[in-house]
């Protein structure tokens, strides 16, 4: 049945040629109705634009006759009807140019319309109708009149308020600039423009070129800054001629700040094109230091051409002296790198420069790069901090700016995905902190501005670090969704591990194991068709994903014998010989059994196949399985090679990391002093005792023993008062310790005058 529910459907749908067909067999028996009449006018004009308009307006005219005549008719029938008279203004103004009064009028009427969005699109269409004809002043209030009403219909929409407010700027210079001739009011709105336009450094240029051309060399300065800045392959021609003029107006003596920094950039995106080294940078920012000495720009620059060159040292006077004086999160990022490889430690600055939210980001992601290069366990605590840090301060100048209405401090400022990706980056180390509950919130922030896949994996693997499975759940399973399109087979099967390890969770053992058999015929199908272009590294990342969903086989298999379960990994092998991680579960599956030889050959197995290919989390486990057994086969050197190891691979800040540091020192202090080694034995088991006090756990077995090696130690090279007295903090805690008792009675000094002591 043909009716008007079913024409709407068709129309939104786009099935624009069937809605045509439809609405005009209505029609015949129903001339009058507008609502049908109002959907022919509107699919008559997307058949022209199907057709394919162009810039010849006559053409046009001919193509979107019969909209404009259906369109015509539903005001003859409704002379109020809004929709009709927008479409027609529309026609008139940007795609046929013709009947332009007849436009006006309709905007006229538009403009006192109860809908915002209707007196936005009027107001606008009037503009550049006024414009056409010559009536410049009205079009120049309908301007002003568009930026109070964009800010308001925008007030929650940043980006696209930015982006239009931008827009009209533009458009108002123009209309100063090209039909007034009035240099001073179009330069105003340029300036207006800059502080709104999305970044492109063609638009920019124009700016830059006409500020210059009418003497305003202050707005100059800073468009051609932002146009160099965001330089591309299909500008450079435009931004050379722009260095270019930059040098000439220099040869003239014209100079200011805006300008300088303007020339600063170009000499830097375009040094090889210039033959401009580091040495003629370095002369050139001490003109301007003697110009300006209290400017950061030239410092910073300074800086940043001795980073580049990794003249580390001699740059860290100027990067130091760029942030005394204000400076930017790209000299900090390249400050903290800087004292690093001269001082061997990282600075703690007074203060943080006021920058972008998107520089600070991009900055937060450089350090990133720079902590993986120099990570260690000793600074990883203070690395992981300072990036953080950086991701911080991002975050909290894009929220202030979305949802607080704060001016941007650069153009990226107002972009949605960069925002989105400072949140998962942001998120990421808040879980790296063990801030999960923050990070969740952050990354669910995120995903609501810019929604990708990676976003969704940190998401999920922090609201399972929380416990809160279903929550997880749904969120790892919209991430997998995203398909191949999107994912890469080892995020895919990555992915896949955190959902059977969330099924299994929540003790839903029958979907985990159909998932885990589905992932494992997925797996090992990808293998066997693709193995001849996978590279090695693919091949050893893929087989370190496959780990976790070989987790998930080793927890279900704990439901039967360990017998069984070492079967069955058996099995897998012979299956599937090129799987190294079956090695890696048995690995397990025979330490559990305590049978630590075979334990230790497995692990060898897997290590010598890995090689350095193996993820941190492997490292770990192979590490402490394999040193515990020789701990327990009392080869204490080779218990200790590996403890030692696993130690290098702990990153400090967190209480997960810490409770392994805090165990791995444990055992150390245990070899040592089954070895008699007591000073090194001492030093492990303090630093074992001090992940406790750092963290403010509490007492438990972990803790009295390590504490009981301490007193042993003390006592074995003299310092009995020191022993006794960390015997004491046991019994204080666990008054009957047989263990702290025994040796407190024997250690007690002997002798006429003990009874004093």
């Amino acid at each position: 049945m043909v009716d008007l529910e079913y024409l709407h459907s068709l129309y939104n749908n786009n099935d624009h040629e069937a809605c045509l067909d439809a609405v005009n067999l209505f029609l015949l028996v129903n001339d009058k109705n507008t609502e049908a009449l109002l959907l022919k006018a509107k699919c008559e004009y997307q058949a022209a634009f199907n057709e394919g308009l162009n810039e010849e307006e006559e053409e046009n005219e001919n193509m979107l006759e019969p909209a404009y005549n259906s369109f015509k008719m539903v005001l003859d029938l409704d002379p109020s009807n809004e929709e009709a008279m927008l479409y027609l203004a529309y026609i008139n103004t940007f795609l046929t140019r013709a009947n332009l009064a007849e436009s006006i009028a309709y905007c006229d009427v538009l403009s006192k319309s109860a809908d915002l969005a209707t007196r936005i699109k009027a107001i606008s269409y009037r503009m550049e109708a006024c414009s056409m004809r010559g009536a410049i002043a009205q079009a120049l209030e309908d301007a002003d009149s568009l930026i109070g009403l964009t800010r308001d219909f925008y007030k929650d929409n940043r980006t696209a308020l930015e982006y239009e407010l931008g827009q009209i700027y533009m458009k108002k210079a123009d209309l100063y600039l090209e039909h007034q001739q009035d240099e001073k009011k179009a330069m105003g709105a340029f300036t207006e423009a800059l502080g709104y336009l999305y970044p492109d450094p063609l638009t920019y240029n124009t700016i830059a070129r006409l500020a210059f051309d009418n003497q305003e060399y202050e707005l100059g300065g800073k468009a051609a800054t932002m146009a160099l800045l965001e330089n591309n392959a299909d500008s450079d021609s435009e931004l050379m001629a722009l260095q270019k003029r930059l040098e000439e107006l220099s040869s003239k003596g014209i100079e200011n700040k805006p300008l300088a920094e303007a020339r600063f950039v170009a000499f830097r995106i375009f040094a090889p094109e210039l033959d401009f080294d580091t040495v003629e940078m370095l002369n050139f920012a001490q003109q301007y230091i003697k110009l300006y000495p209290d400017w950061y720009i030239p410092y910073h620059y300074a800086g940043a051409a001795l980073y580049d060159a990794k003249s580390y040292a001699e740059g860290l006077p100027y990067l130091e002296k760029s942030l005394q004086l204000g400076g930017r999160a790209f000299g900090l990022q390249r400050y903290f790198e800087s004292v690093y490889r001269v001082k061997g430690s990282l600075p703690e600055p007074e203060k943080w420069p006021d920058d972008a939210a998107a520089d600070y980001y991009n900055a937060g992601v450089n350090f990133a790069e720079f902590e993986a290069e120099v990570y260690t366990p000793e600074i990883g605590g203070e690395l992981l901090k300072i990036r953080t840090e950086f991701y911080k301060k991002s975050y909290d100048g894009f929220y202030d700016l979305f949802y607080n209405n704060k001016q941007r401090k650069g153009p990226y400022d107002t972009d949605p995905h960069i925002f989105a990706m400072c949140c998962n980056n942001y998120g990421i180390a808040l879980s790296a902190q063990g801030q999960l509950e923050q990070a969740v919130e952050v990354h669910r922030l995120g995903y609501s501005l810019s929604p990708f896949w990676e976003q969704l994996s940190s998401w999920g693997t922090a609201l399972k670090r929380l416990g809160r499975y279903e929550e997880a759940l749904d969120v790892l399973n919209t991430a997998v969704a995203y398909g191949g399109d999107y994912l890469s087979f080892s995020s895919y099967i990555e992915l896949k591990g955190e959902i059977l390890e969330v099924l299994f969770k929540l003790d839903r053992v029958e979907e985990t194991k159909a998932l885990l058999s589905t992932t494992d015929q997925e797996y090992h199908t990808f293998i066997k068709e693709n193995r001849a272009e996978l590279t090695e590294e693919e091949l050893f990342l893929l087989n370190e994903r496959y780990i976790t969903v070989q987790n998930i086989r080793l927890d279900l298999l704990k439901e039967g014998s360990l017998e069984e379960a070492n079967k069955a990994w058996q099995e897998q092998l012979d299956k599937h010989p090129d799987d190294n991680s079956s090695w890696f579960m048995l690995m397990q599956n025979f330490y559990q059994m305590k049978d630590y030889r075979q334990c230790i050959a497995c692990a060898d197995n897997y290590q010598s196949i890995k090689g350095k290919a193996m993820q941190l989390d492997s490292i770990q486990k192979v590490h402490f399985m394999r040193g515990m057994s020789y701990l327990y086969l009392e080869n204490y050197d080779k218990a200790k090679e590996n403890l030692i190891i696993l130690l290098q691979s702990c990153k400090l800040g967190t209480e997960a990391e810490d409770s392994i540091i805090s165990d791995a020192n444990l055992r150390l202090a245990e070899c040592c002093a089954r070895q008699g080694l007591w000073k090194h034995c001492m030093a492990f088991a303090w630093k074992a005792i001090d992940c406790y006090n750092k963290n403010g756990w509490s007492w438990d077995e972990a803790r009295v023993q390590m504490t009981l090696y301490y007193a042993d130690a003390c006592h074995a090279i003299g310092e009995t008062k020191v022993a006794i007295a960390t015997l004491n903090t046991i019994l204080e805690v666990y008054p009957r310790n047989q263990d702290a008792l025994t040796r407190k009675k024997e250690w007690k000094p002997k002798g006429l005058f003990s009874f004093f002591k």
